[in-house]
């Protein structure tokens, strides 16, 4: 019987661990933290779709609720930006804490092991193979490393150079968040309000006040990391802006790291496969990621499945990025596009933007969530050159100009993936891939 080590608790790993052991595979997931610690005191939005696919059920109506509107606003929050939420919604709210322990539930029942307390410190390898982790309770051994160790994760930065698999994320590909609720104020604001605000008082990322019955949500997001006294000047700046934020913390109040980058380009090895943000599978402008990792862990579960002799080579693991890139990660890569032109507009750039007639846009938005994948790369190009035509800034078209011509780059680039493993082919074009992203400013 293969034996598989899942490296982490993150929410693929998990679903993933669970999909193989009710086939029979002898799967074991080593975690940190213990499991009553296991989440974020705070609440995550994302697709439920990604619970489908992964052969989950919908949670208990109690321990969720559909998101509502989102208010978008320039650092000015003048001519907001709304985003309804169509009618059959596809996104839901749910504790951090509740999904972990749904998705921990689910594994544990198809005969998913688990060990708390276990500190994972690299990568173990014979050869060009990894053959295990090493933590601080000694070193385990498996056929198949599955890394759901994180955006930090310890397995992917002491892999060998010649996997080809990227280390460490580059200036701008990290979010650094700050999440806090704040006592609710001012009932005179509904509790369904959301207020997302880009760079709001100077801050370079973005501020949301989500209002909750019971708490007003706070979250401070930045391209770098945070000053010692930043946190109170901003949220200062949410509280005079946002009337339901109160002084008095309640929830929460912690710091966290989170990848708004392109998917890794190559996120497989001979023994070793990435999931989660492990292998950057966040949506690049937000950095929200579970519905993802979630698809990627069914996508990886068949590609383990069906390799029959148990080699989880770099050739039978391919299908695995192949499938993701095709199903998800092609249509994810423009919006880290779109977010390295968000990075380098200035305050009032931003503020201009928002005072265009955005309705043209607005109309196209709604419609991508009905669309596939590769319709949904053509309508993004649709978008960003109506948003050019509108605008009058000069150097803000010619920066939206390079933007349009790399997401035609990207969409031409993306046929070309080698749908067979073949090292020299995929080293190549995950070059050429990553090219595409590279910061120049």
């Amino acid at each position: 019987m293969a034996k598989i080590i899942v490296a982490g608790g993150g929410h693929g790993g998990i679903a993933v661990a669970g999909l193989l052991a009710e086939k029979g595979l002898d799967v074991t997931v080593y975690e940190q933290r213990r499991r009553e610690d296991m989440g974020y005191d705070w609440t995550d939005i994302f697709e439920y779709s990604g619970l489908l696919a992964a052969d989950m059920d919908m949670p208990p109506e109690d321990l969720f609720c559909y998101k509502g509107d989102v208010t978008f606003y320039g650092p000015s929050e003048r001519n907001p930006f709304i985003q309804r939420s169509p009618k059959n919604q596809p996104e839901i709210k749910m504790e951090r804490k509740d999904i972990y322990n749904y998705i921990i539930d689910y594994a544990e029942k198809r005969g998913a092991k688990f060990e708390y307390g276990v500190k994972i410190e690299k990568a173990e390898c014979l050869g060009n193979r990894v053959v295990g982790i090493k933590t601080d309770k000694g070193s385990f051994y498996g056929d198949l490393i599955i890394d759901a160790c994180g955006v930090n994760s310890p397995v992917r930065k002491s892999l060998p150079h010649f996997c080809g698999i990227q280390k460490e994320l580059k200036q701008y590909e990290k979010l650094y968040v700050y999440r806090a609720f704040y006592n609710r104020i001012n009932k005179d604001v509904p509790a369904t309000e959301f207020k997302l605000t880009l760079f709001p008082n100077g801050l370079h990322g973005l501020g949301w006040v989500m209002a909750g019955e019971q708490y007003a949500d706070t979250l401070l997001g930045k391209f770098e990391p945070f000053e010692k006294d930043e946190i109170k000047k901003y949220t200062d700046y949410l509280r005079e802006k946002n009337p339901c934020v109160g002084k008095k913390k309640v929830r929460a109040g912690s710091f966290a790291e989170i990848p708004i980058r392109q998917t890794i380009a190559v996120m497989v090895a001979d023994g070793y496969a990435a999931i989660g943000d492990s292998a950057f599978m966040t949506i690049p402008i937000y950095g929200s990621g579970i519905a993802n990792a979630l698809r990627a862990s069914k996508i990886l579960a068949e590609t383990v499945l069906k390799d029959e002799d148990c080699a989880y080579s770099c050739e039978t693991l391919w299908d695995y990025e192949y499938n993701y890139y095709k199903k998800v990660g092609s249509s994810l890569a423009p919006l880290a596009t779109m977010k390295n032109l968000l990075i380098d507009l200035t305050p009032e750039q931003i503020d201009n933007l928002f005072d265009y007639d955005l309705e043209q846009v607005r109309g196209k938005i709604k419609r991508l969530n009905g669309l596939t994948d590769k319709r949904k790369v053509k309508a993004m190009i649709e978008n960003v050159l109506i948003l050019k035509n509108i605008v009058s800034d000069k150097a803000l078209k010619q920066d939206i100009s390079v933007a349009v011509k790399k997401i035609a780059k990207l969409s031409v680039l993306m046929k070309q993936m080698p749908k067979v493993y073949s090292q020299n082919e995929v080293l190549i074009w995950a070059q050429k891939y990553n090219k595409l992203f590279k910061y120049e400013k």
